[in-house]
């Protein structure tokens, strides 16, 4: 099989779809063609640009639902649901690494909003989690590209 050419849309295609769809873009991407390096190359630097934006966006995102929300002393006391109690409990016990296990089978924008409203005060949390993200594209293509072997 010939290896699909990358153009400038292509490349934008797939950078976008490693962002949204994370955990299926490697598979996909050999899927169509592609090689490996090529596969864990465009997966990497996509999910690290959406960790950037999402990183950022996530954290003007809450300081501007504060700001219009008002200090927390002037709404009152927090109602601790069940739901909220349990999301506390999982954050606490699993923490930041918690997080960067999970960061490839949830979404690059939730893990990213996740980080940034969590763990933004620890100064390596942003660059760990697209460490994770490249980890786990190694990890999602390195299983596709053994996958497709194996069958063709």
């Amino acid at each position: 099989m010939e290896a699909p050419e990358l153009t400038l849309w292509n490349l934008l295609f797939w950078g976008v779809a490693s962002v949204l769809k994370f955990v299926v873009t490697p598979s996909a991407m050999i899927a169509s063609g592609h090689s490996a390096w090529v596969a864990w190359a465009l997966t990497t630097s996509g999910s690290a640009l959406g960790v950037l934006g999402f990183w950022h966006f996530g954290k003007w995102w809450f300081q501007w639902l504060e700001a219009r929300m008002g200090p927390r002393p002037d709404r009152g006391k927090r109602i601790f649901t069940p739901r909220r109690r349990r999301i506390v409990r999982v954050k606490n016990a699993l923490g930041l690494r918690g997080l960067l296990l999970a960061s490839g089978l949830i979404s690059v924008p939730v893990a990213a909003t996740l980080g940034a409203k969590y763990f933004r005060s620890q100064p390596a949390a942003k660059y760990l989690l697209m460490l994770a993200f490249a980890l786990w594209a190694a990890a999602l293509t390195t299983a596709s590209w053994l996958l497709k072997q194996g069958v063709s």
